[in-house]
């Protein structure tokens, strides 16, 4: 290299015969913070080259929600710098949760390394399998819906209805026995549309999984 400081403009041969040699320090990015590569002429300190290790700023995964089905799951993670370039996975390491089978909550660590230093946990999560209306009647101010008994990974159902196909203002109701298949609705307005929907959870914990609802259904109530 020429150090324009220690040789005056002259080529490499004459600073090296003076045994000034350049020194470079490198400052990892952190998962906040760029980094850098600074190289220095190790007699005047002047820089020669300067290079930024611009920071992981993105770190997704492919998939933060999944259904049960019995497999593990495992997300790829894509890292991207604060630039917008993809980093490499050279440059980390992933250490999954066990498991990842059953409904949950999981975690993906990701340690960094190389010119990166720090870590990240990403999380994902198993919901339970959903269900599906099989009936629904009409009574006298009243309806019967009817679903699709689940019980693997599903702790109990929940049934919504409403007035709205949007289901604003809609009312709740859990059953906590995944045995149980229908529920009857009563003291509601008489020749009025409601609109049906139903879905499964699974408590882990003080958690509850839900899963997606089901198509809704629409019922008019008799007189």
């Amino acid at each position: 290299y020429k150090c324009s400081r220690c040789s005056n403009g002259y080529v490499s041969d004459f600073v090296n015969a003076l045994g000034h040699t350049p020194k470079t320090t490198t400052t990892k990015a952190t998962t906040s913070k760029n980094g850098s590569v600074v190289t220095k002429c190790s007699v005047c300190g002047e820089a020669i080259s300067s290079k930024t290790i611009y920071y992981p700023k993105s770190i997704t995964l492919s998939s933060t929600s999944y259904t049960y089905n019995g497999n593990a799951k495992k997300p790829s993670v894509t890292v991207k710098d604060s630039k917008g370039n993809k980093i490499s996975s050279g440059n980390y390491t992933l250490s999954y949760s066990s498991g990842r089978k059953n409904v949950g909550k999981y975690s993906v660590k990701i340690t960094f390394k190389g010119n990166y230093s720090g870590s990240v946990t990403k999380y994902f999560t198993i919901k339970p399998t959903a269900t599906s209306i099989s009936s629904l009647s009409a009574g006298k101010k009243a309806f019967t819906v009817k679903w699709k008994k689940k019980t693997t990974q599903v702790t109990g159902y929940q049934v919504q209805y409403s007035t709205s196909s949007k289901f604003k203002k809609a009312t709740t109701k859990t059953i906590s026995k995944n045995s149980t298949t229908s529920y009857k609705k009563t003291k509601l307005s008489a020749k009025k549309k409601y609109y049906v929907r139903v879905r499964t959870y699974k408590t882990v914990g003080k958690t509850k999984y839900y899963s997606s609802w089901s198509s809704a259904k629409a019922v008019t109530t008799k007189k």
